[in-house]
């Protein structure tokens, strides 16, 4: 079992760009581990979650729908950046969630966040 917080950790130092990296279980909205270049309070955790949740929460989208495979990947644009949701595509509740700066590399913070998952067994 890997440890995730060393992961998240090892996601923040290989990109400038990313503030904020935690690890959440949607479902409960709520944050497992977390790691950030910053102090950072419980109750901004807890509105990234919320709006990482939200962002799969589209009648058009959901899990029943059989024309369309489920989002994996949300993108949510904020005033302070670009939150980044990562979810399992085994319809997983666990889901790595990014704040970042607009200037993020999307292709390779993605290929990193779901080698991440396939590593915690939640891909």
């Amino acid at each position: 079992m890997i440890d995730i917080s060393e992961q998240l950790d090892a996601i923040n130092a290989a990109f400038d760009s990313v503030r904020i990296s935690a690890f959440a279980d949607l479902s409960v909205q709520l944050i497992l581990a977390d790691s950030s270049k910053s102090d950072i309070g419980q109750e901004l955790l807890d509105e990234m979650c919320i709006q990482a949740a939200n962002a799969f929460e589209c009648p058009a989208i959901s899990s029943d729908n059989s024309l369309i495979d489920p989002p994996v990947e949300a993108i949510v644009m904020t005033d302070k950046g670009i939150l980044l949701t990562l979810r399992s595509t085994e319809f997983s509740p666990n889901a790595l969630i990014f704040e970042c700066d607009y200037d993020i590399n999307l292709k390779d913070i993605l290929t990193m966040a779901r080698d991440t998952l396939k590593k915690t067994g939640a891909e």
